[in-house]
């Protein structure tokens, strides 16, 4: 019998540390690349996508928002025995809008970024409860 060698091993629990990406993701640098009073509605659209959402306003214009969230679970999580001590998630989410005037013209953006990263049992840290789903004081 062989032994597995830990890069294999690292490999197949990275492969399998299950990722959820919904959503359209855009960063900062992408928004930042259209123009106030120059980029249009159809600009936006024809390089990002359709929007997540969009809003129609009363005066005619219409905002495109663009929403993305990915969870990743920590590669400790596929370990046996492991697990059961330590589990732990990273999260990123944002949101980017881009309002549009009554003739389609960008007249303003605005982004959010947010990185969490969440553990259970010995990976929660201080603030981990000794008892599950204990209520704080």
């Amino acid at each position: 019998m062989r032994a597995i060698s830990a890069p294999l091993v690292a490999a197949v629990a990275f492969a399998l540390s299950g990722c959820a990406e919904p959503g359209v993701r855009v960063t900062e640098q992408q928004a930042q690349t259209f123009k106030v009073g120059v980029s249009t509605y159809d600009e936006v659209v024809a390089t990002l996508g359709a929007p997540t959402t969009t809003l129609a306003a009363s005066n005619g214009g219409r905002v495109a928002i663009y929403t993305y969230s990915a969870a990743l679970a920590q590669s400790h999580n596929f370990i046996p025995y492991v697990t059961h001590w330590v589990t732990g998630y990273d999260s990123h989410a944002s949101a980017v809008s881009f309002t549009f005037d009554e003739r389609g013209v960008l007249t303003a953006t605005s982004s959010t970024q947010t990185d969490a990263g969440a553990g259970a049992n010995l990976a929660a840290g201080p603030n981990g409860s000794a008892t599950p789903y204990q209520t704080p004081r």
